[in-house]
């Protein structure tokens, strides 16, 4: 049983030797190394991103600082998020605004708690005798030293959008109130 290999055999077995060891390289060498750097790729495209990010809130914060000392500096007053349960303030603060107004309508909504923020939104409707009374109690609103958001604004009324509108001018509004819980 001792037969030797013609040249053709031999050069087969050669062929086929030398495909083996290129098999092996690629599967145990280059593709492991090639997925590695495509996955640092990867890795490197999101930390970019996320440097990117983080510049731009660094940025941010750095604006908002910067807004926040010249408001200190030139004296502007702060609002203040209360404690938890403002309605009462919140009324009082609610009708010395509506005071220029003939007549009013104030709904208080259930607070809406998320986290540590409380949200009380009040719906509120009125009458004034001008478009500018009623333009003034929607300033103060928007001004109120508790901190609010006054959104969906509608007024109504005769005359408006001439240069000397006056008469009865109806106008509501929808304040959202922030408390702090503890």
């Amino acid at each position: 049983m001792n037969r030797s290999f013609t040249t053709r055999e031999k050069a087969l077995m050669l062929i086929l030797a030398v495909l083996l060891l290129g098999c092996c390289y690629y599967l145990l060498v280059l593709k492991p190394s090639l997925d590695s750097i495509a996955a640092s790729e990867a890795k490197l495209s999101e930390l970019d991103s996320e440097i990117t990010i983080q510049q731009a809130v660094s940025a941010k914060k750095t604006q908002l600082e910067q807004q926040i000392a010249e408001a200190e500096a030139s004296g502007t007053p702060q609002k203040t998020l209360p404690a938890y349960d403002n309605t009462k303030n919140e009324i009082n603060e609610l009708n010395a605004i509506l005071a220029d107004a003939t007549s009013y309508n104030i709904n208080f909504s259930e607070a809406d708690l998320t986290d540590t923020v409380v949200r009380r939104v009040v719906d509120i409707s009125f009458t004034c005798d001008s478009y500018h009374a009623a333009h003034r109690v929607l300033v103060s609103l928007v001004n109120c030293k508790y901190s609010c958001l006054v959104t969906d604004i509608a007024i109504t009324g005769s005359g408006l959008g001439q240069s000397s509108s006056s008469g009865k001018v109806s106008a509501s509004a929808s304040i959202t109130f922030f408390e702090k819980l503890g």
